[in-house]
């Protein structure tokens, strides 16, 4: 017989020491046990069903590679609902944040297409040559450059929307500035 179902009528700190004693598979007990209560928390934060169980799965594995802090196994459930509320959380920080981004860089296209008439000394060529360079950055560098240099946002407020430390959007920052400064180095010239 298969050890999960040994263990479907032990008690939670048994099959949690089952679990830590190397018994990996045992923690599927305590998922089977858990899981509808799991989606069904996330679902009272989260209003998607589908998000709702990429959140419980996400917490089982978290609280599966955290299971050796929980003190009192017999406490799993109240231990693990902190785990599925921080979890969601950290999904509804994420959205907001993204929406922000979003925000920034469809404004931020917004300025680019009119960079022409707020900087006369480009012209449309140019304007297309300096947009072109910024969509070559990867991802990270186009998101830090426009929301440094068309939302205005100093670094503290780009690390804050992004949920990055400051010294990583600094980083960030120097690095799309090293790339950019050789893909504008032709505009540069032409400009000066």
């Amino acid at each position: 017989m298969p050890e999960e179902h040994k263990l479907t009528g032990a008690s939670d700190e048994q099959v949690i020491a089952a679990t830590l004693g190397g018994d990996i598979p045992s923690f599927g007990t305590i998922v089977e046990r858990y899981w509808n209560m799991a989606v069904a928390l996330a679902l009272s934060r989260i209003d998607d069903s589908i998000e709702a169980e990429d959140v419980a799965q996400e917490s089982f594995t978290k609280a599966y590679s955290q299971l050796s802090n929980l003190r009192n196994p017999d406490c799993f459930g109240g231990w693990f609902s902190k785990i599925v509320a921080q979890q969601c959380t950290n999904v509804i920080r994420k959205k907001a944040r993204e929406r922000i981004v979003s925000s920034c860089e469809s404004d931020a296209l917004e300025a680019l297409a009119s960079a022409s008439n707020t900087n006369p000394r480009l012209n449309d060529k140019q304007v297309h040559f300096v947009r072109r360079a910024v969509s070559r950055l990867p991802e990270k560098s186009q998101k830090v450059i426009i929301m440094r240099f068309v939302a205005g946002f100093s670094t503290q407020q780009i690390a804050s929307n992004l949920g990055k430390r400051h010294g990583t959007v600094r980083v960030w920052l120097h690095r799309a500035y090293q790339k950019l400064r050789k893909e504008l180095a032709p505009l540069l010239e032409e400009t000066e």
